[in-house]
Parts: C-alpha cells; structure tokens; sequence
C-alpha cells in the first residue's frame, strides 16, 4: 500500500512538474511574438526618440502590424526600409509609434494607442538618401492628456508645427481625412497654450518631389492638453486652395559641389532640409524651404551663410525670396576658395486634383 501511494505521489508530482513546463513554454512562445529589435541597422531612416519611454515603430497602420522595430528611451537609432514586404523603390509613408509597454500587453494596437505619427519620403535607389524625424519630447506617453486634430483636406498630409511656420518642430502629423485624431500632449510646464502652424504637405507620386504648403500665422491654432475622454472641441484645417492660402515660404535646391559637408544657416539658426536634416554632404543636392512672405513682394534676407567642414563659413549677399517659387544654390569650391551661384528657376504650381500615395495605407 506504501509502495503504491509512494507510485501516485511520483505521478502526481511529475505531472505538476511537467504541467509547469508546458505553461512557461506557452507562455515564452506568445512573449516571442512580441519580441522587437532595438539594434540600429543600416538604413535610411533614423529616428531620435525624445520620450522617456521605450518605443515600437509601425509602418502604415498600425493595425496592419507591419513592426520596424523598437527605440529605447532617450535614444536614436537607424532602420532599413528595404526589409519591408512589397515596399516600393521608392515614395511616402507614415510611420506610427507606440509605447513598448502598450505593444506588449496588447493583443491589437489600435490608432487611439499611436503617440506619434511622422512622414517619411524615401528613394531606395538612393544609397546616401537619408530621412531624419524626432518624436517630440513633449509627447504624454503615459497617454493622459491630449488634443485632438482633424485633417479636413483629400490630398494633402497635414503636418502641425509648433512655434514657427516653416522651422518649428513637427508635433503631430495626420493623412488626408484624419478626423478627431487624438494627440497626446503634455501641459506646458508655463501654462500656456500651444501655438500651431499647420503645414499641409503633397508628394508627387510619380517624381518623389515634396510640395509644402503653410497656412501662415494667420492662421495660428491654440490649444491647451486636456484629460483623455473630456469635452474636448477638434482643432479643424480645411487645407489649402487657391483663394484663401498659398504658399509663404520659397523653395531652395541646394547643390553641394564641394570636397566638403555643409550646413546651411539663418543666423545663428542652421536650416533643416525637407529631409528633417540640418547638413548637406560633398556630391548631394536638398531642398531647404526659407520662410518668405504670401504676399509679392517676397521676404529678403541679409543673414544667409554656409559653414564648411573645416570652419570656413562663406556669406550669401542680400537676396529677396518669392513665396512659391523654386531658387537653385550651387556651391563650388575653386582653388580652394567657396563660391556660390544663385537663381530662380520658376514658380511652383498649386496642387489640386492630384491625391497623395502612401504605402501601407
């Protein structure tokens, strides 16, 4: 009788043992979908993450859960486009974060779970193409308080800036017919509103050229982040058209013909390209958009200047940009002295029957 309860306690305990096996395993097998690499690759796109969260970047929808992969707080790291299934060779994109800490306790990421949103147009051909964003530090990730937006315009990326028209930072970033999208804020540590300066963005399906296109500071929204799931009223942009808004900033093709990488400064202000960048490499061309005036008279500038590698800056003399129109800059480098050529090349047209592109929409 000893002997074969002594058999049942061994059964007994060797199924409980074997029962907590197949539990870890299970277990360990759903962590290992939520796995996410945090290691930068070679790549394209770089992303600052500003918050103190750990992060997972979607491209497209976050529903389509198409993973890039994860930033760590407080960290930047690069990200290969190239690896993403079906992705064109090149074109646009929206890219959506969430916080690690979501994505994993989540079995669906819903957009109402996208802390930020930014846009990325990309060329894959290109090895030297690179994309710059930040996600601004500002973002509530503990997702608290908020503000809502709605993009009101059909072919136009609605992108919001907060500050300054053409060089504040990017907060908020939403595809055409977005509404009542929720962006989570946190308060200012003033006890001001926010200021917001959109900026309603096209790009050229077939060519990849970027068209940005401000409202003006006129046309300034304020807000104040309020608690999540309050009587909050949407802050509402139509998008632009011929009659109430055009284009008050000029656009500035930058040709760096020299053995040397430059920046391209305001002042003291060094400029960021349409690629989110604030240098331009020996051998590459980008297009910097200047704040001008929606008026025709333009805006001129008498601060414009280039700083080269080896600390030489060189002084571009008093010039009158037009809204709306497209310059060429070409710096050369002879006998070891800079030089620069600048014209105008021709007025930028208004978008308005064509509809933007974006993968994984």
């Amino acid at each position: 009788m000893k002997k074969l309860i002594g058999m049942l306690a061994a059964v007994v305990a060797a199924t409980l043992i074997l029962g907590c096996v197949s539990t870890k395993s299970a277990s360990a097998t759903v962590l290992n979908k939520k796995e996410v690499s945090f290691k930068s690759e070679p790549g394209s796109l770089s992303i600052s993450n500003e918050t103190s969260k750990d992060v997972v970047v979607f491209v497209g929808k976050v529903e389509k859960d198409a993973v890039l992969g994860g930033i760590n707080a407080n960290q930047n790291r690069t990200f290969n486009l190239s690896k993403l299934q079906g992705i064109p060779e090149s074109g646009s994109l929206l890219i959506r974060v969430a916080t690690f800490e979501t994505y994993k306790g989540k079995a669906v990421v819903t957009e109402d779970d996208v802390i930020y949103t930014g846009l990325v147009v990309y060329n894959l051909k290109q090895a030297d193409d690179k994309i710059a964003l930040t996600i601004y530090k500002g973002v509530d990730t503990a997702q608290q308080t908020c503000i809502y937006v709605s993009n009101e315009s059909e072919n136009f990326v609605l992108e919001l800036r907060q500050g300054n028209p053409s060089q504040g930072e990017i907060i908020a970033t939403l595809p055409p017919l977005q509404t009542n999208k929720r962006i989570y804020l946190s308060p200012r540590d003033d006890g001001l509103a926010y200021d917001f300066y959109p900026q309603f963005v096209f790009v050229n399906p077939k060519t990849g050229e970027k068209t940005s296109m401000n409202a003006g500071k006129s046309d300034r929204k304020r807000a104040y982040p309020e608690r999540v799931g309050g009587d909050i009223t949407p802050m509402r942009f139509e998008g632009p058209s011929k009659s109430s808004v055009g284009y008050d900033v000029a656009f500035i093709s930058l040709q760096n013909d020299t053995h040397s990488g430059l920046e391209f400064r305001n002042g003291e202000t060094t400029l960021k390209n349409q690629k989110g960048i604030r240098f331009t490499p020996s051998g590459r061309t980008d297009v910097y958009e200047i704040q001008s005036t929606n008026g025709e008279s333009g805006q001129t500038y008498t601060g414009l200047q280039l700083e080269f590698d080896n600390f030489t800056k060189k002084s571009i003399e008093r010039y009158t940009f037009l809204p709306g129109y497209k310059y060429e800059l070409i710096i050369t480098d002879m006998n070891g002295n800079y030089q620069y050529d600048i014209r105008e090349v021709g007025q930028k047209s208004l978008v308005e029957d064509a509809r933007i592109q974006l993968f994984n929409e």
